[in-house]
């Protein structure tokens, strides 16, 4: 899942930018599954939460949306199938 589209999808909110991760570790990623981590930061560059995506070479994609804390806010999959959206 790419940074804009996850952008789009967390309700808009101009008041942070995403700043991904970088991994060292090559095992994250696999040539069947995408996975990415993103800190949340607020115009004064305070971190204010975190992202974890994954998006499966089948289309199977979604993320978790963590508070400073650690604590999981919210939480999207995304199948294939249009309009097929499991929210938690």
């Amino acid at each position: 899942m790419n940074p804009d589209l996850l952008a789009l999808t967390l309700l808009n909110d101009q008041n942070f930018t995403l700043s991904e991760i970088s991994h060292e570790d090559s095992d994250m990623e696999s040539n069947r599954e995408r996975r990415f981590s993103f800190e949340m930061l607020s115009n004064d560059g305070e971190i204010v939460g975190y992202i974890k995506t994954w998006h499966h070479e089948d289309g199977y994609a979604g993320f978790v949306h963590f508070d400073a804390e650690g604590n999981i806010i919210d939480w999207k999959a995304f199948a294939q199938a249009p309009g097929s959206i499991q929210s938690h």
